[in-house]
Parts: structure tokens; C-alpha cells; sequence
């Protein structure tokens, strides 16, 4: 069995992310699954998401690198059975970052760097309102701090179809070493 073919998009909360995944699952070719960061934390209950006190946001904290290395996991377990994937992601922790090029070593993965300024992702988290105030601004920095993407996309500029239309033109015309594998061999080093 080949396996599937992975678009990983890593940006800030309020990014677009989730937005453009949507418009590339209808206009890929091939049926594509959307995994998500936000979809593995929607697994559990409401309650374990929302806490009122101070046990229940440490407990919500503890499930964090569990939730983080689930998603990792399932990807690459998805990819390797063949399933074509879009990987909507917020690598805030170098560590994230790396266990991703482990679990899916060996595997297609076209890097995408879903940027925005600053101040237009605080306004779209304050118009959401289903995020913390400063979630952008504390990913900011950090979700791009590694440098390296085969596309980076500006949600800024661009609308969701033309972030998917460079998205899929990026597929047809692949550098001959990809984002991964560049990071890969900075993460050996």
C-alpha cells in the first residue's frame, strides 16, 4: 500500500488555518482527511476544556504533550495506511516540532507556513471569541521560530482559495529537498 500524502499547515491561532483546510478538502483532487489540533482537544468533554478551578486548568495542562503526541501518532499511523492528510497545526514547542519529523519520517509532507501580522490575528481572536486574548500573541514567535517551509502563505494578503490554489500548485512543482527533510537533518546535527 503507498502511503498518503501529507499538508501540514502550522501557524498561529486566528491564522486561517482551519479555513483554508476546509477550501483545499474541496478542491484536492483526491478524497483528503482534515486532522486538526482543535479536533483532538474536542475529543474530550466540554467540562475537561472549560476549567473553573485551579485543579481542573492543571489537569487540562497535563493532557497537553498527551493530546500533542496522539495527533503526531495518529498522523503518521493515517498517512502510512494510505490516506491522503491535511495536518492543521500550531507547533508552539520545538519539541512538537521534532516528534513530528520522527513519527512521520520517511513519509510526503509539504510544510506550509500560514502567517498573518500580529495585529490582524488579535483582531480575528477577539472577533472568534472562542479563544483566550494573548493565545496569538504567546504562539506568535514561537510557531515559525524554525524557519524553514516549502510555502509560506500570508492570510493577510491572500484569501482561503488563492492560500489553496498556491497550496496545490505547490504540490505539482515539490523542491528536490523538502522543508522536513531540511529540518530533519538540522534537528540530527
Amino acid at each position: 500500500m503507498e502511503n498518503g500524502k501529507i499538508i501540514f499547515l502550522n501557524g498561529t491561532s486566528s491564522s486561517g488555518k482551519t479555513t483554508i483546510a476546509k477550501v483545499l478538502q474541496g478542491q484536492l483532487p483526491k478524497p483528503t482527511m482534515l486532522v486538526s489540533l482543535d479536533g483532538f482537544f474536542y475529543l474530550y468533554p466540554e467540562r475537561i476544556l472549560t476549567p473553573k478551578t485551579q485543579e481542573e486548568a492543571i489537569l487540562l495542562g497535563s493532557l497537553i504533550p498527551r493530546v500533542v503526541s496522539g495527533l503526531h501518532g495518529s498522523v503518521s499511523a493515517l498517512a502510512r495506511a494510505g490516506n491522503d492528510l491535511i495536518v492543521d497545526h500550531v507547533l508552539q514547542e520545538d519539541a512538537w516540532l521534532k516528534e513530528c519529523i520522527e513519527a512521520w519520517a520517511g513519509l510526503d509532507v509539504l510544510f506550509v507556513g500560514v502567517k498573518c501580522p500580529l495585529e490582524i490575528v488579535e483582531q480575528r481572536e477577539i472577533q472568534r471569541g472562542d479563544r483566550d486574548a494573548g493565545t496569538a500573541r504567546y504562539q506568535f514567535e514561537r510557531v515559525h521560530a524554525h524557519g524553514f517551509y516549502d510555502i509560506e502563505i500570508d492570510t493577510s494578503i491572500l484569501n482561503a482559495d488563492e492560500c489553496a490554489e498556491r497550496i496545490i500548485a505547490s504540490l505539482q512543482n515539490r523542491p528536490r529537498e523538502s522543508a522536513f527533510q531540511k529540518l530533519s537533518a538540522s534537528f540530527k546535527a
